[in-house]
Formats: C-alpha cells, structure tokens, sequence
C-alpha cells in the first residue's frame, strides 16, 4: 500500500510538471522580415508574463540605414507592445495545426517613436522657369504613432516561433525639409501611408521569426 501511494505522488507529480513545463521559456527573441525592404533592421524583445503566457510585454528597437551616391537616410525607432494572450492552443493538450508545439491569439495596443534624417535627391517643376531642376534636399522627421494590433505567435517547435500580426492606428509627423513644398511654383505629391512624412489612420502588418530562451 505505501509503495502503491509513493507511486502514485510520483506519478502526479510527473504530470504536473509536464504540464507547467510546456512553457519553460519566459523569453522570445524575433526578427522582422518586411522591413529588410525598407531598409531597416528591425529586432523584438518579448518577456512572457503571467502564468502560462496570459500577457507579455515587447520592446522593438529598429535602425534605418541607406547610402547611396548622394543619398543617405538614418534613423532610430522604437516600439512598444503590450499583449494579452486569448486564447492558447498546446500540443500537449489537444491536436494543433501541422502539429505545432503552441498556437497562441493574442490582441493589445501598442506605441510607437520615429527619429529619422534624409539627404535626397529630387527632381521637380518649376512654373516660373518653365524647366525641370534637380537638387539635393534635407529632411528630418520626428513621428510618434500608437493603435491597436491582433496577432498569431505559432511555436513551431519549444524553441522556434512565428509572429504575424495585423492592426491599426494614428500617426502624427513633423517634418522639416529643405525643400520649399509651400511655394507655389513648385509642385509635389502628397505623402502616402508607406512614407515616414505621413499623418492620419495607417494599417499596420509585420510577420517574425525567432527563437525562445
């Protein structure tokens, strides 16, 4: 009888922490893949918190770097998210999807920074002289931007996961550019919500890998 009952603890106490070790790393680090593009190198930081990953908290520093004959751009962004996890699909609960390790739906808002300096080349008409020009401009862009994101984290593996998220919100630029846009002389198209200068509603879209420790 004594041994059956130690069995039995032993066994429990097995399950158990099979359970709770299911998410053993409370730490993920991931790397952005549409923003190579935009050349810009951008990493996240996320800390699991709460038990079994209810929430978490995201730090994204991002560096902007391009030169090019007489081109440059340089800037620094940072990114911050706070995240709380609905709902959480385990492979040591039920059958997940290609037989992922974790499938976690998370929503929260997010805040977000922009420091950015441009050297431009630029082209333009000019009505009074009847003529194309062509000079080097400056620009230097402050913007903050917050909203909210909802998201997809699938934990391919304990070790190897993917972010995608989609989400939304309001971003305020000041831009200050060598290049006159108040003369009327001059025509220029207006910005677009790609373009760092851009004020208003702007979607937002970003896809990850990376690794948990």
């Amino acid at each position: 009888m004594k041994n059956t009952i130690t069995l039995f603890i032993m066994c429990f106490a097995f399950i158990t922490n099979a359970q709770s070790d299911h998410f053993k790393y409370t730490n993920a680090l991931k790397l952005s893949i549409f923003e190579f593009a935009r050349d810009e190198i951008q990493l996240s930081y996320e800390r699991f918190l709460g038990e079994n990953r209810t929430k978490s908290l995201i730090i994204t520093p991002s560096l902007i770097y391009k030169s090019q004959n007489d081109e440059t751009k340089t800037g620094f962004q940072l990114m911050s998210q706070y995240r709380f996890y609905v709902s959480q699909v385990r492979s040591d609960e039920r059958n997940t999807f290609l037989g992922m390790y974790n499938i976690g739906f998370y929503a929260g808002p997010y805040a977000q920074g922009l420091i950015y300096s441009e050297d431009y080349l630029y082209s333009y008409w000019n009505n009074t002289g009847g003529q194309y020009m062509e000079s080097i401009f400056t620009k230097d862009i402050k913007s903050v931007e917050g909203g909210v994101i909802i998201g997809l984290q699938f934990d391919i593996t304990s070790r190897i996961l993917m972010d995608f998220f989609v989400g939304g919100g309001i971003r305020y630029s000041k831009v200050d550019d060598t290049f006159d846009i108040s003369s009327p002389d001059i025509y220029r198209e207006t910005y677009n919500i790609f373009d760092q200068e851009y004020n208003g509603v702007k979607p937002k879209i970003g896809f990850q890998v990376g690794i948990t420790f």
